[in-house]
């Protein structure tokens, strides 16, 4: 093989790894620092660390309040389908952190068994990462993976975050949803 031809194959092997770098962007961004902002809602009180972009919507939803994180590029809300939805209720009856983990330790019907599951009981915390399949409209089957962390405010009132995102995503904005889920503080209740 001619020397040209060898330095030839050699370059077009180089840009193509070259390439390969520039194409995944992705992989880049899930290792950068995630740069926040403190948003307090007023009704509440309930703080959270929200990522520089992003936007925080209050709505009521079956007479409860409930706050919605919405990310700030389309396909974060369309391919990836982050959902981030924080919610300050109360417990029900008989409800407790520990039977919340109890029952997130074993599968229940599409719910897998939880992934991660961190009870603080001096803390009054509860930190669950679980994966969920449904089917969308097209009878496709999509996997969802959820960070829930519940946080006891008091004897009766919790505050209650869902971050989630389509499984074949959530790696990429794994360091978001976990700076928004794990930011919660507590809230003043009515």
């Amino acid at each position: 093989m001619p020397l040209s031809v060898r330095w030839s194959a050699l370059l077009l092997l180089f840009l193509v790894a070259q390439s390969g770098a520039a194409v995944a962007p992705d992989a880049r961004v899930a290792h950068a620092p995630v740069t926040t902002f403190t948003y307090t809602d007023a009704a509440t009180l309930l703080r959270l660390a929200v990522p520089t972009g992003w936007r925080v919507q209050a709505e009521t939803l079956n007479g409860t309040r409930q706050l919605r994180v919405v990310p700030p590029k389309a396909d974060q809300r369309e391919r990836a389908a982050i959902d981030v939805t924080i919610t300050v209720r109360r417990l029900a009856r008989r409800e407790s952190l520990e039977r919340m983990a109890r029952r997130m330790r074993t599968p229940d019907d599409d719910r897998e068994a939880a992934l991660l599951l961190k009870l603080n009981e001096k803390a009054g915390r509860l930190t669950v990462e679980y994966r969920e399949g449904h089917y969308v409209s097209s009878s496709l089957w999509i996997v969802r993976q959820t960070l829930l962390v519940v946080q006891q405010t008091d004897k009766s009132h919790v505050v209650e975050a869902r971050c989630a995102a389509n499984a074949s995503e959530y790696r990429t904005y794994r360091r978001f949803l976990e700076t928004l889920c794990n930011s919660i503080g507590k809230a003043r209740h009515s």
